[in-house]
């Protein structure tokens, strides 16, 4: 009795330490639309890469319900039926439909969850989402609650908002997670991180943009000491190690510096830096971008992560070595897992080397 019950325990250690971590990729779908090799569609994601494939974005109109941002795409050219289809290579696949996102702004989603009716409306259109398209669960990405439009009361009525999400999925098996702010201020104006952590499977926590040009100088994405101290808070706060993703940016931020011969980190600048050729937005550069600059670059082990610069321009990202570090970082607390945000701005095409070198680094560490 006494050899089966230790054979018994010695199994279920097994199986815990053995849970493979998440590795979430997001997706902007919108990348179809970029040109050359900036160009990115379904035949470009190694689905083997990946446990969740997080399908970006849908948004929500003034009654609630989930609608399209772009029909064309998603079903035109049939891209939710591609990114489904992409379970055929790796059955554990999951594939999220995420709705939210920046550019949605949090107006019409304070009024949704504070409005018994438009989270009907809500859930019932997501029901109709997953169900119709073959999803696997939802991704909220309200960015954020009490913020951006939003008020005091959003707090709690996110936590009523997804206690009926989880509700309403539980008969399905749909899963529910969420991309919150990362940093103290933001996140404890924004959640009442114990009581929303009781609804979900997991919560990505954004830990990257703590700097850009807006700042007025130079400074670090994704620092590890900011990526730790934000981790380190939501732990503090009541939310589980086994449901917290850490957040990787595979993009940078960028820089026009106001004196090019002063190129440090805290060097004043006088604004966003020059576009990328592929995503065309200024102060913002994919590393697929990055990587093809022959700039100088200094890793900055202080903050463990990499700055280039050349000439007045400067930029602050995440390269192998950096996301080596936030990954030892996320294994010592034994998080769920990692996230990136996106696909489409690691080197994908594999023109610096080997291709998706970020998310490989990220599996290298989590999963193989």
């Amino acid at each position: 009795m006494g050899k089966l019950l230790t054979l018994l325990v010695a199994l279920c250690l097994s199986q815990v330490i053995g849970a493979e971590r998440i590795v979430n990729c997001y997706w902007g779908t919108w990348a179809n639309y970029r040109s050359g090799n900036g160009k990115f569609d379904v035949s470009n994601i190694d689905a083997g890469l990946c446990t969740h494939l997080s399908y970006s974005f849908f948004g929500i109109n003034d009654n609630g319900d989930i609608n399209s941002l772009d029909t064309w795409l998603d079903y035109d050219l049939g891209f939710i039926s591609q990114a489904v289809g992409l379970k055929r290579q790796n059955p554990n696949l999951k594939v999220l439909a995420v709705v939210g996102g920046w550019n949605e702004g949090s107006t019409k989603y304070s009024s949704m969850a504070g409005d018994w009716y438009k989270r009907q409306n809500f859930i019932n259109s997501a029901l109709n989402l997953l169900r119709n398209n073959g999803f696997d669960g939802l991704d909220l990405d309200w960015e954020y609650p009490n913020q951006r439009g939003g008020n005091w009361d959003d707090r709690s009525n996110f936590v009523t908002l997804l206690r009926e999400i989880k509700e309403a999925f539980a008969p399905y098996g749909y899963e529910l997670g969420i991309a919150v702010g990362a940093g103290e201020s933001l996140a404890s104006g924004s959640y009442e991180i114990a009581n929303i952590a009781q609804h979900v499977n997991f919560i990505n926590v954004m830990t990257y943009d703590f700097a850009m040009a807006s700042d007025g100088y130079t400074g670090f994405n994704a620092p590890q000491w900011a990526v730790e101290n934000a981790i380190n808070f939501w732990l503090s706060q009541g939310a589980p190690a086994n449901k917290l993703v850490l957040g990787v940016g595979t993009y940078g931020h960028s820089y026009q510096l106001s004196d090019s011969s002063q190129n440090w980190p805290g060097a004043p600048c006088r604004g966003a830096g020059n576009s990328g050729p592929y995503t065309g937005d200024s102060g913002y550069m994919g590393y697929n971008e990055i990587c093809l600059n022959n700039w100088y670059t200094v890793f900055d082990y202080n903050n463990a992560a990499p700055y280039a610069y050349s000439g007045d321009q400067w930029v602050s990202y995440d390269n192998v070595l950096s996301v080596q570090y936030k990954m030892d970082f996320a294994l010592s607390k034994n998080l769920a897992g990692a996230m990136i945000w996106s696909l489409e701005t690691d080197d994908y095409r594999g023109q610096c080397g080997e291709s998706y070198p970020l998310l490989k680094t990220i599996n290298r560490k989590l999963r193989w």
